[in-house]
């Protein structure tokens, strides 16, 4: 049995994982990302999480890492999240203290291999995935091993497609992006433009049944993810379009409306799967370490 090493460094955390080549994992670890104090700090923190683990049995080490991420040679052409971390070779970086290949890719993009991997989406060749967390991350698999990147590493970026144009500002700097309507902190923040008041999503979402603002903004946001879904499915034309992220834990709150939404809208909905994401908190760590077992075996 052989085993690698699978990190996902997330805006909050980053979980490393001992992983074995049938995607289990063995021994896992947590440690704070500290965005805020800088690359320096971040690139610490993920080599502590990486030796806190049996590193000498490891063939290799994957990395799921947020931003426009060159895949070929590890390096973030672009992260917001971080500083100092855009124009990062973060395969070089970690390959400074460690023996054995180091791989980078996109968050969203391990997030999918997980799900092909072993999860929801295993037994479909054309795949949509988008992971609904603080920001909307997006993925495209095609004809079952070919992921989208694009010309610039910037493909399958679906959390900034335009939905409303001239709309609410992006991080990103565009206005109207699926993002800024989609995804979780666009519950949070549209709360606050109804209320003036700061709640969680879980905390907005307990109050529909009697919290008429509540309520608008479940409404507003099946609605809109529902569109959102529509415009995927007619771009790509995938098999199953897979919904991961942390906003999947309320999914009891929102699929149900959000499904019949996107029967409403979308002109042939019964041609394409829409499901959740089987992995969650570990996608990221599983996704990391197949990235890790295909890879060294190309080298």
């Amino acid at each position: 049995m052989e085993y690698v090493i699978g990190v996902d460094i997330g805006g909050t955390k980053i979980n490393a994982a001992f992983i074995n080549e049938e995607g289990e994992i063995i021994n896992k670890v947590k440690v704070k990302t500290n965005a805020d104090k800088g690359k320096d700090e971040v690139l610490n923190n993920i080599k502590t999480a990486i030796n806190k683990l049996p590193l000498d049995k490891a063939k290799a080490i994957g990395i799921g890492t947020p931003g426009f991420i060159d895949s070929e040679n590890g390096i973030v052409t672009f992260a917001g999240n971080i500083n100092g971390w855009t124009g990062l070779n973060l395969k070089k970086e970690i390959e400074k203290f460690v023996s054995i290949p180091v791989y980078v890719e996109n968050d969203a993009n391990i997030a999918l291999l997980c799900e092909k991997w072993i999860g929801a989406c295993k037994e479909f060749k054309n795949v949509v995935m988008i992971t609904l967390g603080t920001g909307l991350g997006g993925a495209v698999l095609i004809n079952d091993n070919t992921m989208l990147y694009g010309s610039h590493f910037q493909g399958a970026e679906l959390g900034h497609m335009i939905m409303y144009p001239g709309g609410r500002e992006c991080t990103c700097g565009q206005k109207g992006c699926a993002e800024s309507y989609c995804a979780g902190r666009a519950i949070t923040r549209h709360y606050f433009e109804l209320t003036g008041y700061n709640l969680s999503g879980d905390e907005i979402f307990s109050r529909v049944d009697f919290d008429q603002a509540a309520k608008k903004v479940l409404d507003d946001y099946v609605y809109d993810l529902a569109n959102y879904l529509s415009t995927l499915r007619n771009i790509f034309d995938p098999d199953v379009i897979v919904i991961g992220g942390g906003v999947i834990n309320s999914r009891e709150i929102w699929w149900d409306l959000m499904i019949e939404n996107y029967k409403k809208i979308c002109n042939k909905p019964d041609e394409v799967k829409i499901v959740s994401a089987r992995y969650l908190n570990d996608s990221g760590v599983i996704g990391a370490a197949k990235v890790a077992f295909d890879r060294s075996k190309d080298e």
